[in-house]
């Protein structure tokens, strides 16, 4: 059966329930989107490649992955460290702010214990993979140009690559560095999710034109820019579409949205729908998760949503 993979990093969130109580649970942007992505096409195998500790919360994920049925067969585990944390809080209007402890995260070894297994997949039963500028990001430079000359491999054996930069400056040293690592994997990249509050912080790019031709010239063929109320933008083998933004009438959490909207447009396109009916369906994805508390929406709730909605 054909594997989709997607890569990253997956914390532990704490989120404010309100008089001092946090609620603990699981995500982060790549373990999003293949939430989503399997709950709106559970017919694919979905795989999550990362790294946790030995540890209780680490035992706890790796179970809440079985629940998604998510495949666990790329998760390696070390001794030495443990998931990274975050403790978000939201404002009246759905607005985030963050704090982070993550610089010692387990998943920033997800290369190298992926190489130290030989842990390398049959090429040709691998469908696509997914990657963000974020787990890029956490990884050494060295694992970094070794993970990507990795992709590079699959991309040679037919798998079809897909990144979103979502970037994150904290992440990196300096903007130049980047630069540098965002472009390298748009190269790599058969589809790509660029966003404009991405590209004007990392290139300060103002509008859709510059981030389509800059995208482009590196040589992605399908690109899906997604610019807040004013739609996605469409750019796939020379053609432009435009779908517009999915009305929202009461936001409580725009935590994940963009990583559901991913879910929701891969899980559309692996079923065989086209550009424009994908960019519609992950926009009512991202639409529901974000009039929910929380990154990862209740199953129940989402499985009424999904059988109401399913690729429409």
């Amino acid at each position: 059966m054909t594997q989709h993979i997607i890569v990253g990093e997956c914390m532990v969130e704490m989120s404010n329930r309100g008089e001092n109580t946090y609620y603990q649970t699981f995500a982060g942007d790549t373990y999003n989107t293949a939430v989503y992505l399997k709950r709106c096409n559970p017919e694919q195998t979905i795989s999550y490649w990362t790294a946790v500790g030995q540890d209780k919360v680490s035992e706890q994920f790796i179970e809440k992955l079985q629940t998604e049925d998510i495949d666990t067969s790329l998760v390696f585990s070390t001794s030495l460290k443990t998931l990274g944390l975050y403790m978000i809080d939201t404002d009246d209007k759905g607005e985030r702010s963050f704090a982070y402890w993550r610089s010692d995260s387990a998943a920033k070894g997800y290369f190298s214990l992926f190489s130290e297994a030989n842990a390398h997949s049959d090429l040709s039963k691998v469908g696509s993979l997914f990657f963000s500028g974020i787990s890029l990001a956490i990884l050494p430079a060295q694992d970094r140009a070794d993970f990507l000359a990795y992709v590079r491999q699959l991309k040679a054996s037919g798998t079809t690559i897909i990144f979103d930069p979502n970037y994150r400056p904290k992440l990196w040293s300096s903007v130049q560095e980047a630069q540098e690592w965002t472009d390298k994997a748009y190269a790599l990249a058969d589809i790509a999710f660029p966003g404009c509050d991405d590209h004007r912080s990392l290139y300060g790019h103002q509008n859709i034109e510059t981030v389509h031709q800059h995208v482009e010239k590196l040589g992605v063929a399908e690109m899906i820019i997604k610019n807040g109320e004013h739609g996605i933008q469409i750019f796939s083998h020379g053609q432009h579409s435009i779908v517009p933004a999915h009305q929202v009438d009461v936001v409580i959490d725009t935590t994940a949205a963009g990583d559901a909207f991913n879910g929701g447009y891969l899980a559309a396109r692996l079923a065989g729908k086209s550009e424009q009916l994908a960019a519609g369906f992950g926009a009512k994805v991202a639409a529901f998760v974000i009039g929910h508390k929380g990154a990862i929406v209740d199953k129940a709730q989402m499985t009424r949503f999904i059988t109401a909605n399913i690729f429409s």
